[in-house]
């Protein structure tokens, strides 16, 4: 729908993704304009690459890697124009399901990471129209991003470029203002419906930091738990404490710790579950 937003996507994606870097603080490891030596060696059919092959990638081979498994997965022949630059570098930085994910959730709908017939529906009947959608959509991804407490590989070590990168602000007001992810996305949604040619990109410049990958698996606990579905296993630990609490037998007490048990083990098990992604 909105493939001619593509080659301005790859400007500003170029824009704000640099050269190679290799740095703790990104979970993506050796990773060059935003392409990750995982991803680097999915497309070529192979287990791995070296950082050294990721250094010597070329633009046109991550721009090809963008268009196949970036762009369409994160829905941008689909959506219209503006929102798919921001599903799409949305999806650059975590992981198109988890863009699209985020996106449902934004609409209110199912959230399956496939952008469908439902999901356009939706979008097109969000109140307040695509700018509004585009706002709201870029509020939840800093929200996403909040929640990856990790002290070393999340918000803490990557926030303020992540910040400047989606919003154009920078929290310490040492970087200019620029449009940001959010700007940049109305700008583009603005053109589509002028008369006049859409208007050269305008690079995001920020550090190095908001490069890092904001990975799902960086999710906090506390974060986690607030889901609804997380309140089924949290409801039985406190049938469970009732059950302590109460009795004094033997039998009681066994079924008692056997219930805790099984809670724990399925909050375990959910939490490994949203911090894969599933």
């Amino acid at each position: 729908m909105a493939r001619e937003t593509l080659p301005v996507a790859l400007d500003l994606m170029f824009g704000h993704e640099g050269g190679y870097v290799n740095v703790k603080s990104d979970r993506g490891g050796p990773t060059k304009y935003g392409i990750t030596h995982t991803t680097l060696a999915a497309h070529r059919g192979v287990s791995s690459v070296t950082a050294d092959q990721v250094r010597r990638m070329t633009l046109q081979e991550a721009e090809a890697i963008y268009r196949r498994s970036y762009w369409s997965q994160s829905g941008g022949d689909i959506l219209p124009a503006g929102l798919d630059y921001a599903a799409f570098d949305f999806g650059v930085n975590s992981g198109p399901t988890t863009a699209v994910k985020n996106l449902q959730k934004v609409l209110g709908i199912r959230e399956d990471g496939h952008v469908g017939e439902q999901t356009a529906a939706a979008v097109s009947a969000y109140p307040g129209g695509v700018q509004k959608l585009i706002r709201d959509y870029c509020d939840e991804r800093m929200r996403y991003l909040r929640s990856l407490t990790n002290a070393k590989t999340g918000f803490p070590a990557n926030g303020r470029g992540w910040t400047i990168r989606v919003t154009g602000k920078d929290p310490k007001g040492q970087w200019k203002d620029q449009p940001g992810v959010v700007g940049n996305a109305i700008r583009l949604a603005n053109a589509a419906h002028a008369t006049i040619p859409t208007p050269p990109a305008l690079p995001i410049d920020a550090p190095p930091e908001a490069d890092a990958k904001a990975d799902v698996r960086d999710t906090g606990v506390i974060e986690i738990v607030k889901k609804p579905e997380a309140w089924g296993p949290l409801g039985g630990l406190l049938s469970a404490g009732a059950a302590l609490t109460a009795g004094s037998g033997p039998v009681q007490w066994a079924f008692a710790f056997a219930m805790v048990a099984a809670v724990g083990v399925g909050l375990w098990y959910f939490v490994h579950r949203v911090r894969e992604g599933k």
